[in-house]
């Protein structure tokens, strides 16, 4: 069997895995860990892929939840096999096991009614990451056991691979395993957390403009180098709007030739884009969601006055709140309060797109996603 690291040492690691930023919490919670660190006591792991030898050992959720840190430290191989063969008869058997190893008295990490949380939460997004299996020929709703462990990541929790090798490992697992989405996100937090200098964004003209450092301006990167380009045909930055009263403005002469005046006095948005392929043109106004500033409605108020007096006919106008992640905290919060006739977006997910609308508004008019239906 498998040498075991304690259980607050494999959170730590599942959360290298699946940083909370990029994924759900349950992948990569202390009830996840319980899970894992049971699973790989009972030494239930199996191939990433093909056949299952036939005498693999699976595990239920129920298993998972009787490990207790006193049982945890019963390590041998031959204790860890008895305790695994009586657990997987009954509770009942486990708890005659213990009471000869004199730890009748031993806590349960979780009670039993905590399994729907790995049955029906934890392990299935697992599953879809591959990093369990789940048994062939096992009904959903069966009480048998039917999970395992697959040995490249449970290889991640191998007590020797410390420090760059740890790393390598996971980057190589996430190769084989992750979709390039996931790995996107993945990389899109990393470079957030490492980018302490000015931000270069390269605008659809091909001109380039820095920024400065901060979750606020790698959103607007975002949003002109990828969302831009594949959102709309033939977008134009007007203006991107930064602390500090820095303020980017398009050329006079493509300002006049929208017939716009826009005032860099006035309170910007944080971004403006235009797309000149539509008739009339279509105005992205953006705010970049990093701490607060969604396009709620009051905002959505402001913002369409604001486009009156730079002679943007607000009929025109279109609202973009853009966030890091799905699961940054201002998101999670602010989602709720979007105005209507507004879209979201996320750096992390730069292929996906959020659209909040009265769907009577459309009704018989097309893809509201597309320049004919909108």
């Amino acid at each position: 069997m498998r040498p075991l690291l304690p259980r607050d040492e494999i959170q730590a690691r599942l959360l290298r895995v699946f940083p909370r930023e990029a994924f759900d919490p349950v992948l990569s919670n202390p009830l996840a860990a319980s899970a894992l660190a049971a699973m790989l006591y009972v030494d239930a792991i199996v191939p990433d892929d093909g056949p299952v030898p036939d005498g693999a050992t699976w595990a239920r959720p129920s298993l998972c939840l009787w490990m207790s840190d006193e049982i945890y430290r019963h390590d041998a191989e031959e204790e860890r096999a008895a305790w695994r063969q009586a657990a997987l008869r009954s509770r009942r058997h486990a708890e005659t096991l213990e009471a000869e190893w004199a730890e009748e008295n031993a806590r349960r990490w979780y009670a039993d009614n905590t399994r729907e949380t790995l049955r029906d939460e934890t392990f299935p997004k697992w599953l879809d990451h591959g990093a369990i299996r789940d048994r062939p020929g096992v009904a959903t709703n069966s009480s048998a056991p039917r999970w395992a462990l697959t040995e490249g990541f449970a290889a991640l929790f191998d007590p020797a691979l410390e420090g760059e090798a740890l790393d390598v490992a996971i980057e190589a697992w996430r190769e084989t395993r992750m979709s390039p989405g996931d790995r996107f996100r993945i990389a899109t937090l990393r470079s957030r957390d490492h980018a302490p200098h000015a931000i270069e964004v390269r605008l659809p003209d091909g001109t380039t403009r820095h920024l400065e450092p901060g979750d606020a301006s790698r959103i607007l990167q975002g949003v002109i180098e990828k969302w831009a380009p594949a959102r709309l045909i033939d977008p134009v930055v007007l203006s991107i709007s930064e602390p500090g009263d820095k303020v980017y403005l398009a050329d006079e002469s493509r300002l006049r030739s929208l017939g716009l005046t826009i005032d860099a006095e006035s309170l910007l948005p944080d971004a403006v884009v235009v797309d000149i392929s539509t008739r009339p043109p279509e105005f992205w106004i953006v705010e970049a969601v990093a701490t607060d500033g969604v396009v709620t409605e009051d905002r959505r108020r402001q913002l369409l006055r604001w486009a009156e007096d730079q002679r943007i006919p607000p009929e025109s106008c279109r609202f973009l709140s853009a966030f890091v992640h799905r699961n940054a905290a201002i998101a999670k919060r602010r989602l709720k309060d979007l105005a209507a006739d507004t879209f979201a977006w996320y750096l992390a997910e730069p292929t996906r797109e959020l659209a909040w609308y009265e769907m009577g508004d459309v009704e018989g008019e097309g893809d509201p996603f597309s320049p004919e239906g909108r």
